[in-house]
C-alpha cells in the first residue's frame, strides 16, 4: 500500500492548492511543498526509506531557503507553464 499515514493529505493538498495560490513563486513552493508531503506519507507508512524522505526535504530546503536563484529559475518555468495555460484556452 502506498500511503495512508496522514490520509492521503498531499493529494488534497495538490487538489486545493497548487496553481491556486495566485501567485507564480507560491504555486511553486506548494507543487514542491507537495512532493514533501507525500515522502512524508509513503515514509511513515513504509513504502519508501527514510533516506529518500531527506533528499526531498533537502531538495526543497535548497529551493525555497537557502538557493534564491533556484526560484528565480522556477518562476521563470511558472511564467511560461502560465503563459501556455492561457494560449491553450483561447
Amino acid at each position: 500500500m502506498s500511503g495512508g499515514s496522514y490520509n492521503y493529505l498531499f493529494g488534497q493538498v495538490d487538489n486545493e492548492y497548487v496553481g491556486s495560490m495566485f501567485d507564480i513563486e507560491l504555486n511553486d513552493m506548494m507543487y514542491d511543498l507537495v512532493k514533501v508531503l507525500k515522502d512524508l506519507e509513503w515514509w511513515q507508512s513504509g513504502d519508501i526509506g527514510e533516506e529518500e524522505y531527506r533528499k526531498t526535504v533537502k531538495r526543497f530546503k535548497d529551493i525555497w531557503f537557502g538557493n534564491r536563484e533556484g526560484i528565480n529559475n522556477r518562476t521563470v518555468r511558472g511564467i511560461l507553464k502560465d503563459a501556455i495555460k492561457e494560449i491553450e484556452d483561447l
